[in-house]
């Protein structure tokens, strides 16, 4: 009689470390293939390391079955660990090129899958060798306020009682409790040494079982993102959510709504009974990790930008509560002598030519770096690594008042166009600076006309291109609104009264 078939029911388990994907699955082949040589080479050192084998067992001589013929394989299998670290060892020590790293890990050393665990250290590896690779979105840990506790206006409190202590193991546990009836995922929680944060990767498993056959199914749609990363900076507030994709990737609206189900899973595994949080907007979107540890960082939830930037980088020696404008003002002006006699400027004295036009030029250039140095401080340099690539802020200032009758008529009857709401037939998401509907019947009932205005900073680094402008002369620096300088720390919101806002009226990035 035949064996029955092994039958295979749902489970409510989590997906292991163990657990091995084939090498010629998508999800591999793209993470393995963008990774560099001396990347690949630490991977493999980090997997034969004593803590991480039993999740990350390679193919070695012991596993080949007696009858196994060994004639076309490519790579001999090693005898023990410690042979293969032998080996990586010489390959990291010798030249040549990533493909032969990744052939011998998906084609020797680990011919028979890739487990979660080293997929999951690949795609972070690969994050930290790309710091730009991903859009982050930062958010704020903040306790939702209990109605039942009566404060008191003048009571002091210290903000680190209102954050919950970070424990991995109980956040991991709790958090799986959460997610574990919504859907299958392996979660990997990492700290990393040479940057103060700690990565969160969850992979969505979008089946009932967590098997390995089921693991080995690729659906082959290009679209679908599976993976979501989500940063802690060490002692800040903040928290960084990204969904993972490739160049060129268009996220679908699938991997959005994973990505919000684990985001609004995140404050409930810290939340208990005492104590509840949520995740408010910061209005703070950007690719850059290091603008992300600049802005949204340890100590940085103050928004101290801008030109308030040099007391928070500690630019001058003495305290900044102590600081006296004369010593900055004499050091500055014995600074900019000496640079004047580095450049060989010659004083104007008997047997020199008077100063010509040029000299008066080069003046004004240098009162324009001096403007720009005052409104920018230590910030938005071109090469810091910090660039926000995109600022979107809309202008809620009335239009000013046009004395002549007849202009104030046709401004009237433009009034009564532009004040019909807007972008109706207007495809695509929907963008966070347009008017709810109550902000629209505050403006109907207003006596001046509030425009639909926006204006988009796009570049590299927004902020340091207009610090070069500024000392172009082409904005003038002086009378320039202090949100051109980045001291609001967001990249999207309103403005009125040469000041930014947030959609909600609150005060930017809380």
């Amino acid at each position: 009689m035949a064996p029955k078939a092994k039958t295979t029911v749902p489970d409510c388990k989590n997906v292991p470390h163990s657990h091995r994907l084939p090498t010629t699955h998508r999800e591999v082949q793209r993470t393995f293939t963008k990774l560099s040589r001396q990347s690949l080479v630490s991977l493999a050192h980090q997997w034969l390391a004593k803590k991480n084998r039993d999740f990350c067992r390679p193919y070695l001589l012991g596993d080949r079955d007696a009858d196994e013929e060994d004639e076309d394989e490519q790579y001999t299998p090693a005898q023990s660990y410690e042979e293969l670290q032998e080996i990586y060892k010489e390959l990291a020590a010798r030249k040549g090129g990533k493909r032969e790293i990744q052939d011998r890990i998906l084609e020797g050393d680990w011919r028979t899958g890739v487990s979660m665990y080293q997929l999951a250290t690949a795609e972070i590896q690969y994050l930290l060798d790309h710091p730009n690779s991903l859009r982050w979105t930062a958010k704020r840990l903040a306790r939702i306020p209990n109605a039942k506790s009566v404060s008191l206006d003048m009571e002091v409190t210290n903000d680190s009682e209102h954050l919950p202590r970070f424990q991995a193991q109980t956040f991991m546990a709790n958090l799986a409790r959460e997610l574990t009836p919504l859907m299958k995922a392996h979660y990997l929680l990492i700290k990393i040494k040479t940057m103060p944060m700690t990565i969160l990767r969850v992979y969505i498993h979008d089946s009932p079982y967590s098997t390995e056959a089921s693991l080995a199914v690729d659906n082959g749609n290009v679209d679908s993102a599976r993976a979501v990363f989500f940063i802690w900076p060490n002692g800040s507030p903040f928290v960084y959510s990204s969904i993972a994709n490739h160049f060129g990737q268009v996220i679908s609206d699938d991997g959005r709504h994973l990505r919000d189900i684990v985001q609004q899973a995140i404050p409930k595994a810290f939340s208990r009974p005492s104590a509840r949080y949520q995740l408010a907007s910061t209005n703070f979107t950007t690719k850059s990790l290091d603008a992300l540890l600049a802005y949204r960082g340890p100590g940085k939830s103050n928004a101290a930008s801008g030109g308030w930037s040099i007391f928070q980088d500690h630019s001058f020696s003495q305290n900044a509560l102590d600081f006296i404008t004369s010593q900055r003002g004499d050091g500055h002006e014995k600074n900019r002598m000496g640079r004047d006699n580095a450049t060989g400027t010659a004083k104007a004295g008997p047997g020199r030519p008077k100063r010509t036009l040029e000299d008066k030029e080069t003046s004004e250039a240098k009162r324009r770096r001096e403007v720009a140095a005052g409104r920018f401080g230590s910030s938005a340099q071109p090469n810091d690594g910090q660039g926000l690539e995109r600022v979107e802020v809309r202008i809620d200032d009335p239009f000013p008042p046009v004395p002549d009758s007849s202009e104030q008529a046709d401004d009237a009857e433009t009034s009564n166009i532009s004040a019909q709401p807007a972008n109706h037939n207007r495809r695509g998401r929907p963008s966070m600076l347009d008017r709810s509907q109550d902000e629209i019947e505050e403006l109907e009932g207003g006596d001046s006309w509030v425009p639909d205005v926006r204006v988009v900073f796009q570049g590299s680094h927004v902020f340091a291109g207009v610090r070069q402008l500024v000392e172009q002369g082409v904005v003038d620096g002086e009378n320039m609104p202090g949100w051109m300088t980045g001291e609001a720390g967001v990249t999207i919101g309103a403005v009125k009264e040469g000041r930014i806002r947030t959609k909600s009226g609150q005060i930017p990035g809380v």
